[in-house]
């Protein structure tokens, strides 16, 4: 018995290292979701003198005081800004610029999202329009060291992890052992009556260090920033900062009832209790994805009940597995568990229900569910419950046909998927569900009046950098080099004024270049081409970017 009890422990330990090394890996990956809308400069944009400031607008509000707005020259120095602060409304930040001569400039942008992710981008501008240089290289230079190191992206994906599972194990299983009683605890051992209080512990150094790692991750630092004071205080003004600490009071809260509740009366413990736990599960619903959803209280109840189901339901598996044989097979074990089984034959229509809903929801629907990281861990998750359930199954028939003891093995393997579920939704709640938005590929031949012909060619055709090719046919079919060409691109109906395309002579009547598209819209592209000395010919096109 003693060789098994240890062969489940190594297992449940295994799984939780797996479980968390794959949620610390995933957080190196993240995507924000934040997308910026606008801003002042506009990108790409030549102006006459430099800006007083910068605006940025994003699709969603920000935490103002996690801000980062930092201004390159040509050179990649950096100038200095005023602070950044918030703009007109909770989706806009804004920060002064001091007077600057002319040149190229690169803006780089880093925000928290009021779901707590990162977001950070970059754009570039020209003051003059004698300047000359590459904004996109400039960009690329310049925002080096504008994200978290690694490392604190690995450990803040673990402390998510190591918090689920402290809660569900915390709320669920302990709710289950208190249920069990002091004569079934007794059978149990010291391993099942201190699971609680291990618990709390736990979930009191998880939250308090998802707090340190979510500051250093939101001022793109190293392991040194996590125990910076001054990020602690901007952290702390922020909603997932202020909801984060508010998880480590509660949490103190929960070591101190688990280590006195013996001493109180049952009917003192369970209002407290229930106060105390809801006011935790929505520390967990509150950061993330159902706060950006409109409305959000009403999908932030949501989540609230499918986290509270899932609690109930896994947690009881992980209690259930820390049962002896000996307690599984005494009549209150037994009781116990067939307690369980008609609880989770509840708790699991409500996780279907509510997580099929949130799916639903964030996605817009099933189209594309697989074309994010999001959707298909979504998959994954429901592909694991599936099997989790099947097994539960066979629980549910040993319980019912043959006796309590009988399941033991299959608890185990059910709470070994748990915990694999639990690590999975930790990764989750750091994935965008936005679909991403696909290239699409520009290819055209345009005509002009006098016979010349311009065969242009642009990709990958998405936001952002893409590699423009233009092969110009002169007038007749002619061999003759134009004596010239340049380009320049707008987007009228986005307030985007023209802005010019650099290009470079690739041969006789091939030039090539790099346009940046800072957002979607019918781009409109225009080519002057000096035919002759004396002739120049402009051949316009519109570039559809998704």
């Amino acid at each position: 018995m003693l060789r098994t009890s240890r062969w489940v422990l190594s297992a449940l330990l295994a799984a939780i290292a797996l479980t968390g090394t794959f949620v610390g890996g995933t957080a190196g990956t993240v995507v924000a979701h934040a997308a910026l809308q606008s801003s002042t400069p506009v990108a790409n944009s030549v102006l006459e003198q430099g800006p007083p400031q910068i605006v940025l607008r994003f699709d969603e509000g920000i935490e103002a005081s996690l801000a980062s707005i930092t201004l390159f020259d040509g050179k990649v120095h950096a100038i200095g800004l005023g602070k950044p602060v918030a703009g007109s409304d909770a989706n806009s930040v804004t920060a002064s610029v001091p007077e600057l001569g002319d040149g190229v400039y690169a803006v780089i942008w880093r925000v928290t999202s009021v779901d707590g992710h990162v977001v950070d981008g970059g754009f570039s501008f020209q003051v003059g329009t004698g300047a000359s240089g590459d904004g996109q290289a400039l960009i690329a230079e310049a925002r080096r060291g504008v994200r978290a190191a690694p490392v604190v992206r690995f450990w803040y994906g673990v402390a998510r992890f190591v918090g689920y599972l402290s809660v569900v194990a915390l709320l669920g299983a302990g709710w289950w052992i208190m249920q069990g009683g002091a004569s079934l605890g007794r059978l149990a051992g010291r391993r099942w009556r201190r699971l609680p209080i291990v618990a709390a512990v736990l979930l009191v150094l998880s939250s308090v260090a998802a707090f340190l790692f979510f500051g250093a991750e939101a001022v793109a630092g190293s392991l040194s920033d996590a125990f910076s004071p001054s990020v602690w205080g901007d952290v702390a003004g922020t909603r997932t900062g202020a909801l984060l600490l508010g998880r480590v009071g509660l949490a103190v809260a929960w070591v101190a009832l688990v280590g006195v509740y013996r001493h109180l009366q049952r009917g003192t413990v369970a209002p407290v209790a229930f106060v105390i736990g809801l006011c935790t599960l929505y520390t967990f619903s509150a950061v993330g994805h159902p706060n950006t959803l409109h409305p959000a209280p009403v999908w932030i109840a949501v989540d609230l009940f499918h986290l509270a189901a899932i609690t109930l339901w896994l947690g009881g598996l992980i209690a259930f597995a820390l049962l002896p044989r000996t307690a599984l097979a005494d009549a209150a074990g037994a009781q116990l568990a067939k307690r369980f089984s008609r609880w989770a034959l509840i708790a699991v229509p409500v996780v279907v229900v509510t997580g099929g809903a949130l799916t639903w929801k964030l996605n817009r629907g099933l189209a594309g569910i697989t074309d994010t990281d999001w959707g298909r861990e979504v998959l994954i998750k429901v592909a694991l419950v599936g099997v989790l359930l099947a097994v539960a199954g066979v629980s549910r028939f040993l319980l019912h046909r043959r006796s309590a003891a009988s399941m033991r093995y299959t608890v185990w393997g059910e709470a070994l998927i748990g915990l694999v579920i639990i690590g999975i939704a930790a990764s989750i709640v750091s994935l965008p569900p936005e679909q991403p938005v696909r290239a699409q590929l520009y290819a055209e031949e345009l005509a002009a009046p006098n016979g010349l012909i311009a065969l242009v060619s642009l990709g990958p055709g998405h936001i952002g950098s893409n590699e423009i090719h233009i092969n110009l046919t002169p007038p007749g079919g002619s061999l003759a080099p134009v004596a010239g060409m340049t380009a320049r691109v707008a987007l009228p109906d986005g307030g985007v004024p023209e802005s010019p395309v650099t290009l470079k002579q690739e041969g006789p009547n091939h030039y090539s270049g790099t346009v940046t598209f800072p957002r979607s819209g019918q781009w409109r592209l225009e080519l002057i081409v000096q035919v002759t000395a004396s002739e120049t010919q402009s051949l316009k096109a519109v570039v559809p970017i998704p």
